[in-house]
């Protein structure tokens, strides 16, 4: 009779040693999980630039925003966060505009409308273009283009407005500086391209200009 007391109070003790490391180990991953959405909330808190790409509601283009940081990023809809940079949505037009809501009923967002934002100071010269993913309506398309500086105010820096024409066209709506401190130091509208086609035209301007392939 002992032997079996002995056993069964092994066995208590065993399970209680494995129910403890679950415990910690539970613990131990929670605090993790913790620790991490806190420092992504210290990251989304420190926004520092918004970048507001914009056309009529009534045209159904789908127009993609791109751009490009210091350190060579690109951020458009196939990488909407990259670096610091975050795109918070690819608006195609009228496809991806309505939505079904719980009770049957459909809800339709009624703008054209993409938001990309920097999350922290790289100082530097980024790079926003629009880029005309695919042209559906006859009329020639004005998208606009505004930066505004979130800290320690907010402030519109530039607006721009651009026209796309067709399928493919891409245009350079600013390029700006940021030195260390997130002052902006330059701002111009040089043309570069950053969505990938072989070859553009400012329109703008009429000036032509090359387009380097991505690899």
């Amino acid at each position: 009779m002992s032997r079996n007391y002995s056993d069964t109070m092994v066995f208590v003790d065993l399970s209680l040693n494995v129910l403890v490391g679950f415990i910690i180990l539970f613990a131990l991953a929670f605090l993790s999980m913790q620790q991490k959405h806190q420092q992504e909330a210290k990251i989304q808190s420190k926004a520092e630039f918004v970048i507001t790409v914009e056309w009529p509601y009534q045209i159904n283009d789908d127009v993609d925003s791109y751009m490009e940081d210091p350190a060579g990023n690109i951020c458009f809809f196939n990488r909407r966060e990259e670096g610091l940079m975050h795109l918070d949505r690819d608006d195609l037009g009228y496809s991806n505009d309505t939505f079904k809501l719980a009770d049957g009923t459909t809800y339709e967002v009624k703008e054209n409308k993409e938001i990309l934002t920097i999350r922290g100071i790289i100082p530097g010269e980024y790079t926003v273009n629009a880029h005309m993913f695919s042209k559906r309506s006859k009329n020639v398309t004005e998208v606009t283009v505004k930066l505004d500086k979130l800290n320690p105010q907010v402030r519109t820096l530039a607006i721009k407005k651009i026209k796309l024409h067709k399928s493919g066209e891409e245009q350079t709506a600013f390029r700006f500086s940021l030195n260390a401190k997130g002052e902006v130091i330059d701002l111009n509208h040089i043309p570069k391209a950053i969505a990938g086609l072989k070859y553009g035209r400012n329109t703008s301007t009429g000036e032509e200009y090359d387009y380097e392939e991505e690899p």
